[in-house]
């Protein structure tokens, strides 16, 4: 497959546009770029069964970031991030080889996590933007940044969004390289792809949005996770008041398959999600599905997996089985707290085994607009798969 610099042809953009704009911009000088900064340390400690050690985690993530305005509706941005281990490394970083320790996924290193221009047209009804970029679709569930971990995912990329109409918009893109959470010393830590990604979402009105989605993913680096899979969601929501609703949330999809993959499969996926508001108070149920075909369970390799499935992580692979999550959330909301607690079944969709169950705890207080700090807590009980897994973490945010 051919490989495209997609940051460096941003680059070259940019100054193609600069130039091609020079004599409109020569008596006007160009704005002040804007530079943010965001900082996040951690505290990450794992007990795995099956294990000889604990692993206990620091790590500083330090992001900068850059835009400026150009002009005709062009600008360009940049990103860099660093992430630092503090003190000891008691903890297997997917990368330094400490097999006795569970996996903390943030391996130490430097990150350009951004680099692109963008255009936006003066109506702001269609954007094009080309580089290295972030790209979250939907829920993430199928496509995102797994934000949560301290390197983020990020997508060489064409990508073009646009408003069809007031009720109808279009998101595409194309991406060559997928930049993963292992960072670039990692053997996984970048995938050459050839990504197809198309999402479109209707809405006629406040109260219901539907949305249809292909994602054709092929991986040179990794076949047995190409796939093509098309989808549909709808989300429903009505207000009792100004502090009470509902939302009703279902999607389901169909996978098989793609590029070099050598097995041939044809798994499907499906959800239902109940949430009711009453004031403070939140609660929900859902249930969802990832079914599987000869042994192959439905792929989510691009999905911002910490968000599904229980906060322990025990399913970053679908298994041979399927896995379905059937699942109960309560949640509580006041000021700057939120408090927020998911209890998990987990079980085979093929066969009848019982995977185990996990409790979820998470709270949540912003300090002020640029300060937050966060406790988390997960507990996987293992039956019939994996091992009993308990996760804490601490959190401190700082964004300026």
């Amino acid at each position: 497959m051919r490989y495209y610099s997609l940051p460096a042809l941003a680059v070259m953009a940019a100054c193609s546009s600069i130039s091609v704009h020079a004599a409109d911009t020569a008596s006007t000088a160009l704005p002040a770029p804007q530079l943010n900064m965001l900082f996040r340390y951690r505290l990450e400690a794992v007990d795995q069964d099956g294990l000889a050690e604990n692993a206990l985690a620091n790590t500083l993530l330090s992001r900068f970031s850059l835009t400026q305005n150009l002009s005709h509706g062009w600008s360009a941005g940049g990103e860099f991030d660093y992430v630092a281990a503090i003190g000891d490394k008691n903890y297997n970083d997917s990368i330094n080889g400490k097999t006795a320790y569970p996996v903390v996924a943030d391996p130490a290193g430097a990150d350009l996590n951004q680099a692109f221009v963008m255009y936006q047209s003066d109506s702001q009804s269609q954007t094009l933007k080309i580089g290295r970029q972030r790209i979250n679709l939907a829920n993430e569930r199928f496509v995102g940044g797994v934000g949560w971990r301290q390197n983020e995912q990020t997508f060489d990329a064409v990508r073009y969004q646009a408003s069809l109409s007031s009720e109808l918009k279009l998101d595409y893109s194309y991406s060559s390289k997928v930049n993963r959470v292992f960072g670039s010393k990692s053997p996984q830590g970048d995938w050459s792809s050839d990504l197809h990604l198309l999402d479109l979402r209707y809405q006629p009105n406040a109260n219901h949005q539907l949305g249809a989605f292909v994602y054709q993913m092929e991986f040179d680096d990794a076949p047995l996770v190409s796939n093509q899979t098309l989808g549909l969601d709808y989300q429903y929501s009505q207000a009792f008041s100004h502090s009470s609703r509902y939302t009703l949330y279902g999607s389901y999809a169909l996978q098989q398959d793609a590029g070099d993959n050598p097995n041939s499969y044809d798994a499907d996926y499906w959800t239902l999600e109940a949430n009711l508001w009453l004031g403070a108070w939140q609660s929900g149920v859902g249930v969802e599905v990832l079914g599987s075909d000869n042994g192959i369970g439905f792929a989510t390799p691009l999905a911002t997996l910490h968000k599904f499935q229980g906060f322990a992580d025990k399913f970053l692979t679908t298994p041979a089985s399927g896995v379905e999550d059937k699942y109960l959330k309560l949640g509580y909301k006041m000021d700057q707290l939120e408090l927020i607690a998911f209890y998990h079944w987990l079980d085979a969709v093929e066969g009848e085994a019982d995977y185990g169950k996990e409790l979820d705890l998470q709270l949540s207080y912003n300090l002020n607009a640029q300060h937050a700090v966060l406790l988390k807590y997960a507990d996987y009980q293992a039956n019939s798969l994996h091992t009993d897994t308990s996760k804490f973490w601490l959190q401190w945010l700082a964004k300026y």
